[in-house]
């Protein structure tokens, strides 16, 4: 039983330390990614190269349905567009872009062919999602690759930052510049993406985190995320303390319990010399003939 209350507490004890380092790491990650976003509030604030982002748009989705009418239809004869079915595949073009599509429906009326269909891709971003864009050389820059940049409205920046795809690279007042386009999005985006305003290049998501992060950037979830933590610690040391205090309790009381004996076992043998000595006594002192 000892040895089953000693494994349960040294558990508890690497499971609470595991836990501390976790969420440490979490809260310092996030005070990092707070103090830089205040310091520098015109781009994301990165760690280690690495900018964090939550997905809050559904424009690089791969469930969005398309409207794609025949004359989209970058690589097919009329023939093969009225053969088509639902889970054939076709590519469209966006600039120098070659999008691939994958038929949902299809019908036909006085203008053609009319096809809903759904445009996935291996590096499609979903509503929720937690990204991570890394830095990137803007001069190694290609059509196709996914880049995170900040938004511009006649040359200023708007303070927010975008994912979406090149679809061509071009100028821009001589400079080099970058047209973008949602995947989800039917049109190309509305200005052209300068090198100074990229902000890196997409690497890898975690689906549906960003939803959890966004709520511990929130003060709600910051004072859940550093409160519940440390009312555990309390508690626990809390029920640590009340543990020891038994334990220190039922030591006292047997070691109590033991002197009690040791004291009746004292008395008892005490009790039996005395006996023993007054009956020697009453015998040396009898007269003698």
């Amino acid at each position: 039983m000892a040895k089953n209350g000693k494994a349960l507490n040294t558990a508890v004890t690497v499971i609470g330390a595991v836990l501390c380092v976790i969420f440490g790491l979490l809260l310092l990650f996030n005070i990092v990614v707070i103090v830089k976003g205040l310091i520098n509030p015109d781009m994301p604030p990165s760690v280690f190269g690495i900018t964090p982002l939550v997905v809050k748009s559904g424009s690089m989705s791969s469930d969005v349905p398309h409207t794609v009418y025949a004359d989209d239809i970058a690589d097919l004869t009329t023939d093969q567009i009225l053969a088509l079915k639902p889970g054939d595949g076709f590519n469209t073009q966006s600039g120098d872009y070659t999008v691939y599509n994958v038929v949902e429906s299809i019908s036909f009326g006085d203008s053609g062919a009319v096809i809903t269909s759904t445009r996935p891709a291996a590096d499609h971003i979903e509503v929720d999602d937690l990204i991570f864009v890394k830095n990137a050389d803007t001069a190694n820059l290609g059509v196709g690759q996914v880049i995170t940049f900040m938004e511009t409205r006649n040359g200023e920046r708007t303070g927010a930052a975008i994912t979406h795809r090149i679809i061509e690279i071009t100028e821009k007042d001589g400079k080099k510049a970058y047209r973008t386009k949602g995947d989800a999005n039917n049109t190309a985006d509305g200005e052209l993406v300068l090198p100074e305003n990229v902000v890196g290049v997409y690497s890898s998501r975690i689906a549906k985190l960003g939803a959890f992060v966004y709520f511990l950037q929130q003060p709600w979830g910051m004072l859940i995320f550093i409160g519940v933590p440390a009312l555990a610690v309390i508690i626990y040391d809390i029920v640590r303390r009340h543990r020891l205090a038994k334990k220190g309790d039922s030591k006292v009381e047997a070691l109590e319990q033991e002197l009690a004996r040791l004291r009746a076992l004292e008395s008892e043998r005490a009790a039996k010399q005395s006996g023993s000595g007054q009956t020697d006594s009453g015998e040396d002192s009898s007269p003698r003939e």
